[in-house]
């Protein structure tokens, strides 16, 4: 195991670091002029495969939650039956690079082992995996401490059962301390790329999700790559228009609940089906609103310049709503 801090995870001193001023850090590390969508797709709903025929993407994201049972313990016939087919590639019918994602609910977290995740990395044939997830709660700083500690040890037993693998690092934590402390012990062990779920943090009040995005920028300043997990709101995408990747589903969850993209806006419509297509539209759409991004960072516009109006642009503007989400 590698060194690390050895003292009472519940003392949550054991991660402080000089007070956070405000506002959003800068990055030593540069972020991508060009960036990226990372689809996920929900095993078994065929509707949502093949994001790649759609949009230009660097990966797709798949989740465990459908290949272990719901306390997380064994297997499900998902997984046995991606296993029948030849493995991940062929069930999917795409052979680009897949992701294995461990986010999914509190109950199945807790009975998830290294060994079991290891089983699921190895036999579907994904390319990579996210790090373990863990139950981080803000207010709940002793708990979240344990969790940051205990999927540190998980990850460090993936990386020794699961060698040729490079994953994802998923940063945890309840504070600005433990969010540091945790994506820099994952570049201490080698992991480079990362991820933050979002997605939580839009479920609750503005306040919630401006913690987020402080997290999500702190992270940042620390990682040379960063994926938002759980996003499909333009309003958060250009919020979040530091990171270099999104990671959403939200394609699929407004097409589930019958929205669709019709002059510049989310339209409900009545008597909706999902289709292939519809659930691909809103996916095109989330992928024009980050391929935004890429362009004015290539025009290197950081304010919008109107009727001789400088309006600043930037991740603290207000108010910022609800979007679709997804865990």
């Amino acid at each position: 195991m590698a060194a690390r801090l050895t003292q009472n995870p519940g003392n949550t001193d054991i991660f402080r670091k000089p007070a956070f001023s405000g506002g959003y850090s800068e990055s030593c590390f540069p972020t991508t002029v060009h960036k990226s969508v990372y689809p996920i797709i929900k095993l078994g709903e065929r509707t949502t495969y093949n994001p790649e025929r759609q949009i230009d993407c660097p990966a797709v994201i798949i989740k465990a939650q459908p290949l272990v049972s719901k306390d997380g313990r064994s297997t499900t016939r998902m997984f046995r039956q991606i296993c029948d087919e030849g493995g991940i590639h062929s069930h999917l019918d795409y052979d680009g690079d897949v992701i294995l994602s461990p986010i999914m609910p509190d109950h199945a977290i807790a009975g998830l082992t290294d060994e079991l995740y290891a089983e699921l990395i190895d036999v579907t044939g994904v390319n990579s995996y996210i790090t373990p997830d863990g139950e981080t709660y803000l207010g709940e700083a002793a708990h979240s401490a344990s969790e940051v500690f205990r999927v540190l040890d998980q990850t460090e037993a993936l990386l020794k059962l699961c060698p040729k693998y490079t994953p994802v690092g998923l940063v945890k934590g309840c504070t600005l301390e433990q969010v540091r402390y945790h994506a820099a012990s994952l570049q201490s062990l080698g992991i480079r790329r990362c991820c933050f779920h979002m997605g939580d943090f839009f479920r609750g009040s503005h306040a919630t999700i401006s913690v987020g995005m402080r997290f999500a920028s702190a992270i940042r300043t620390i990682v040379p790559e960063l994926i938002i997990y759980g996003i499909g709101s333009r309003r958060h995408i250009n919020a979040l228009r530091f990171a270099d990747g999104f990671a959403t589903q939200s394609h699929y969850v407004k097409a589930f609940y019958g929205y669709k993209y019709e002059g510049a806006r989310w339209v409900r419509g009545r008597g909706h089906v999902i289709t292939w297509d519809t659930i691909m539209l809103n996916l095109s759409v989330i992928s024009r609103f980050v391929d935004d991004l890429s362009y004015q960072q290539g025009l290197n516009l950081p304010s919008a310049v109107k009727a001789g109006r400088t309006r600043r642009v930037g991740t603290t503007e207000q108010p910022i709503k609800n979007s679709c989400i997804q865990k």
